[in-house]
């Protein structure tokens, strides 16, 4: 037989933590209830399983870690986290007023400065500093070992990244796994002036 009770607990110790337990979930549903993106999708009539009901059964709440956020419903966001090193964490918490959020997938939202998001950036601009015909070496790096990579890299690959990124295959590779974070040259971002009239 199921019971909810922990082994040695009172029948006044069960009630408190039900008690408490009932104000957490009252505290969760109010918070999703007050999300705009929530009201937005209760009213939109492609999307019939966001009722009030629904979301009063399993709001949609924000799992923090020091490093990200997972949005979703709770035993969604648990699941999809368990093998994620993000820190300290799991914390429970109520969604904000404008959380954005995907409807129908748990929705990662990583924080500027975590070590997770600089490793992730720090691929992408490699990724876009190499070109197309290069890119495939970030992935090849970051799934083998160091040995491994820079025996299988050819000539022409090797000095494409001393000559593109201007480090050497081996610090390309701890780049490229996340165990050294390079000074690479900023994106280029086109302004717009305002000139007067």
């Amino acid at each position: 037989m199921h019971t909810l009770r922990f082994d040695g607990e009172s029948d006044d110790e069960f009630r408190m933590r039900a008690a408490r337990v009932g104000r957490i979930a009252k505290v969760l549903v109010k918070a999703c209830l007050a999300n705009r993106w929530v009201q937005e999708f209760m009213a939109d009539p492609a999307m019939p399983e966001w009722t009030a009901d629904n979301v009063r059964t399993s709001p949609t709440v924000r799992v923090e870690y020091d490093q990200a956020i997972a949005i979703g419903d709770l035993g969604s966001c648990l699941s999809a986290t368990k093998s994620k090193y993000w820190g300290a964490g799991p914390w429970v918490m109520p969604l904000e007023p404008d959380d954005e959020f995907f409807p129908y997938r748990v929705t990662y939202i990583y924080r500027p400065d975590s070590l997770y998001n600089r490793r992730f950036q720090q691929r992408q601009r490699l990724k876009e500093l190499l070109g197309r015909r290069w890119r495939p070496l970030v992935e090849a790096a970051k799934r083998r070992t160091k040995t491994l990579f820079i025996e299988g890299l050819t000539k022409g690959e090797a000095e494409a990244i001393r000559r593109v990124l201007s480090v050497s295959p081996d610090r390309f590779w701890r780049a490229a796994t996340g165990r050294e974070l390079l000074r690479l040259p900023p994106r280029l971002v086109q302004q717009e002036f305002e000139f007067g009239e």
